[in-house]
């Protein structure tokens, strides 16, 4: 048996712990919010799909990864949003919630409303108008009596009801996983480590043996970058959250904001209080700081192991306390993550290599659009190609 090295391998050839004799049409690698969703899409259309990629580590400190980039209990959804394109992707997907939550039997959406602030506040009320969407603009003395929020920054604000909220990722993955193993997907809980090409095909090796298939969808996120020969041109952020044990009284809605009160971070995002594991309930609050952290990819492991960055944490929290002056915010916990974000500040859905493709790099803003990205993704490998008004090129990937 002759096989052509395709992955970074130690020995120059695929080791095969036991190969499993059926091949897919398609091998999805990675088991995600965009991986969960192209593999059922592309398992109702019909394909023979391998869904591959181990699920959350049971302890992020001792696991060696990789680590998923859902490991808490909220995300953001709304259809206004800072370029038509992420409207146009977020509108597609909430427009399906109900269907994916009603045929897997798992709930996770939550509509509690939204509010944006931001210099072109107008801008997001029109994207969102496209589709129906109640985004209007409020004052400032709007949201503090509705909500609470002391926004004193002057920006304009939008606020936006119904299906805007948050989504809960964790349960969103385990209802895309539900309903693609229904449609006949196999679904294999643990890492692709080495990937070789194979009698026209590919070979996949891991911990759940070897399995084989035609054609390959990446959607790896910050994670998989040693699988292949080629490089994608991404930027692996560094990121933390602060979570602040809060009683839930239903006024606060999910918020981004732009020039927030410490200006340590340029950008802070929010998701209401929300039950945690542990039985907690706590709002979330993450940002983007002004000094962009970047990790190369032997260090992320050492990230996730951390508290994450002491100067953001800070900042966070003093944000926290100056939005939110009269909620009674308890004790703090953080958590690191990851954004992989590119260039364009699209995702990349495209073909990188002959029968390979990419769904990967949602920017920090995937999340709520996971199921339409993981759509287009599979549209990659329909007869019928591309089917949507957005222009392919957008999430064109580009290579180091």
């Amino acid at each position: 048996m002759s096989r052509t090295p395709f992955g970074r391998t130690t020995s120059g050839v695929c080791h095969t712990p036991g190969m499993n004799t059926d091949r897919y049409d398609v091998a999805v690698i990675g088991r995600g919010m965009i991986g969960g969703a192209a593999g059922r899409h592309l398992t109702e259309a019909g394909f023979r799909t391998a869904l591959i990629g181990p699920g959350e580590p049971a302890d992020r400190r001792r696991s060696q990864g990789p680590f998923c980039s859902h490991p808490d209990e909220g995300r953001i959804t709304r259809i206004a949003a800072r370029t038509q394109t992420w409207s146009d992707v977020a509108a597609a997907s909430i427009e399906r919630y109900a269907d994916i939550a009603a045929r897997s039997g798992i709930s996770f959406h939550t509509p509690c409303g939204f509010i944006a602030a931001y210099p072109d506040a107008p801008d997001w009320v029109t994207r969102a108008a496209k589709y129906g969407s109640d985004a209007r603009l409020v004052d400032a003395e709007w949201v503090r009596e509705t909500t609470g929020i002391s926004i004193t920054s002057g920006l304009g604000l939008v606020a936006e009801g119904a299906p805007a909220g948050y989504i809960n990722p964790r349960r969103l993955v385990a209802a895309q996983t539900q309903l693609a193993m229904l449609g006949g997907a196999d679904v294999l809980d643990a890492a692709v480590t080495e990937v070789c090409r194979h009698h026209g095909g590919f070979e996949l090796n891991g911990s759940f043996g070897s399995v084989t298939a035609d054609r390959i969808l990446v959607a790896t996120g910050a994670f998989g970058s040693d699988l292949f020969d080629w490089r994608l041109d991404v930027e692996r952020r560094a990121r933390t959250t602060v979570m602040a044990r809060l009683a839930d009284d239903g006024r606060i809605p999910c918020l981004i904001l732009d020039q927030p009160p410490d200006n340590r971070v340029r950008e802070i995002y929010w998701v209401p209080p929300v039950r945690y594991a542990d039985g907690s309930v706590r709002i979330k609050i993450g940002g983007n700081r002004t000094d962009t952290m970047l990790l190369a990819p032997h260090e992320l492991i050492d990230w996730f192991h951390s508290d994450g960055d002491p100067v953001e944490i800070e900042s966070l929290t003093e944000n926290l306390f100056s939005l939110l002056p009269d909620a009674p915010l308890g004790d703090i916990v953080t958590a690191p993550c990851v954004i992989t974000g590119t260039p364009t500040g699209a995702p990349y859905i495209g073909w990188v290599d002959e029968g390979v493709a990419v769904a990967i790099a949602g920017n920090g803003s995937a999340a709520k659009s996971s199921d339409e990205l993981g759509r287009l993704g599979a549209t990659l490998f329909s007869d019928a190609g591309w089917d949507s008004p957005i222009d392919p090129a957008t999430f064109t990937p580009r290579l180091l």
